[in-house]
C-alpha cells in the first residue's frame, strides 16, 4: 500500500468581509480562494490521500452561492486527482437547521466530499485507506464538552484513526473552558493517530504522545494575528508531520516613543523599516511628543507610506503637554502671544470638549508658526 498521506487546514473563512481592511476588503476576499486553491495545488503536488478540513471553511453559515461555488470547484479539482476531502463544520459556519450543510443535495454529487453534517454521525470510514475520522460536528458558536472524547472505537479495526475538532486547547489565563475545551490529559490518553485541531488561527504543536497539531489559518485573517499562513503536510505511514507555509500575508506591531523623534523624516524612517506589500503592520506612537513634531498630522504621513504595505495603522496615543512640549524661550512675539491667549482658554474653559478644540488649536497653530503647515 502507498504512504497515507494528507493535508490538514481549518478556519479559511471564505467569504469573511475584512471591514477593517477598508479599500483593500474585496481583493483579501477574492485572495481567499487563491489560497484555497494553492492547497489543492500542494495537495495534488505532493500526491495526498485526503484533506481534512477543521472547522470555519466558511465565515458564517449561510455563504453566498458564489463562495459554495468556488469551494466545489476546488472539490471538483480534487476528484478529477482522486483527492478526497473530509470537512467539519465549525464555529462560525457550525451545523445548523437552515445553514449551508443542512443542504445536502447540493453536495451529494461530489463523491469525493465528505462532510459531518449529521449530528448522529460520528465518525466516517474510508475501507481502500483503513482510516476512519472521529469528530462532533458543532451545533453552536460555543459548545462547553470536550469535541475529542466520547467516540466509540472498540470495533474499529482501521490502521489508522484521526480525530478531527474544532475547540480551544486548555491554557490558564488564555483558554475559554465553555469554548469546546480541550485538555491536554484528553490528548495524551486518546488512542488515535493523528488529532487535526482548528479554530485557533496559528500553527501550534500540542503533540503529547499523540501527534496533536493546530493547522492555523492557511492566511492571515484577523488584524493582530501571528503564525498564520500554514497547513499541516501529513504521513501516517511514517509519522511524519510538519507544517508548510501557502499563505501571503503576515502582521506585525510597532511601539515607537514620539519623544525620540525629532522630525518627521525620522518618523517615516522608523516606520518604513522593514515594509512589505504583503505586510500589515500597526503602529502605536507613544510618549510626550517632541517640539519637532507638535502639529503633525499622522493621517498625512500615514497617505504617503500607505503604498509600501499591504495595510498599515497608525495609532496616536501619543500626549501633547503643553508646559513641556514647547520650548518657550525660542518662541517669537506672535507665537507668545497666539500660545499665551489659547493657554488661558484652556485653563478657563470647564467643557472637555471645548478643552481638546482649544489643545488642538494650540498644537496646529504652533506647528503652522514653526512651518510645517504642509504635514497638517
Amino acid at each position: 500500500m502507498d504512504d497515507i498521506t494528507f493535508i490538514h487546514t481549518s478556519d479559511i473563512h471564505l467569504g469573511r468581509k475584512f471591514g477593517y481592511l477598508k479599500d483593500k476588503s474585496i481583493e483579501t476576499r477574492e485572495h481567499l480562494f487563491e489560497i484555497l486553491k494553492r492547497i489543492g495545488d500542494l495537495a495534488i503536488d505532493k500526491k495526498v490521500k485526503f484533506i481534512i478540513i477543521a472547522g470555519d471553511l466558511f465565515d458564517n453559515t449561510n455563504p453566498d452561492l458564489y463562495t459554495v461555488g468556488r469551494f466545489l470547484d476546488f472539490v471538483s479539482m480534487l476528484s478529477a486527482q482522486k483527492i478526497r476531502v473530509v470537512l467539519l463544520p465549525g464555529t462560525h459556519d457550525y451545523l445548523s437547521e437552515n445553514g449551508i450543510y443542512s443542504n445536502r443535495g447540493l453536495f451529494s454529487t461530489y463523491r469525493n466530499l465528505c462532510i459531518f453534517n449529521d449530528p448522529s454521525v460520528k465518525s466516517i470510514t474510508f475501507e481502500d485507506l483503513s482510516v476512519t475520522f472521529y469528530a462532533h460536528p458543532p451545533l453552536s458558536n460555543k459548545m462547553d464538552k470536550s469535541p475529542i472524547t466520547g467516540f466509540n472505537m472498540k470495533e474499529d479495526v482501521s490502521l489508522y484513526k484521526i480525530i478531527i475538532a474544532h475547540g480551544s486547547v486548555q491554557i490558564p489565563g488564555k483558554s475559554d473552558p465553555k469554548d469546546s475545551p480541550i485538555t491536554f490529559e484528553e490528548i495524551e490518553t486518546s488512542i488515535v493517530s493523528y488529532i487535526a485541531l482548528g479554530h485557533w488561527h496559528q500553527n501550534l504543536d500540542f503533540t503529547r504522545k499523540v501527534p496533536c497539531f493546530y493547522s492555523g489559518s492557511p492566511e492571515l485573517i484577523d488584524i493582530d494575528q501571528s503564525g498564520s499562513g500554514f497547513v499541516m503536510y501529513g504521513n501516517l505511514s511514517k509519522g511524519i508531520y510538519e507544517p508548510i507555509r501557502v499563505g501571503d500575508r503576515y502582521f506585525d506591531e510597532l511601539s515607537i516613543p514620539i519623544s525620540n523623534i525629532h522630525s518627521p523624516e525620522q518618523l517615516v524612517e522608523k516606520i518604513l523599516s522593514g515594509a512589505n506589500s504583503n505586510l500589515i503592520r500597526k503602529v502605536d506612537l507613544i510618549g510626550k511628543k517632541s517640539k519637532e513634531i507638535i502639529g503633525v498630522n499622522f493621517d498625512i504621513l500615514k497617505d504617503q507610506m500607505f503604498s509600501n504595505f499591504y495595510f498599515l495603522i497608525i495609532n496616536d496615543k501619543s500626549e501633547f503637554n503643553i508646559d513641556t512640549s514647547i520650548d518657550y524661550e525660542t518662541l517669537s512675539p506672535i507665537e507668545k502671544i497666539y500660545i499665551s491667549n489659547l493657554k488661558k482658554l484652556i485653563d478657563t474653559t470647564k467643557d472637555p470638549k471645548q478643552k481638546e478644540i482649544y489643545i488642538e488649536a494650540l498644537e496646529l497653530g504652533y506647528a503652522i508658526l514653526n512651518g510645517r503647515g504642509d504635514l497638517l
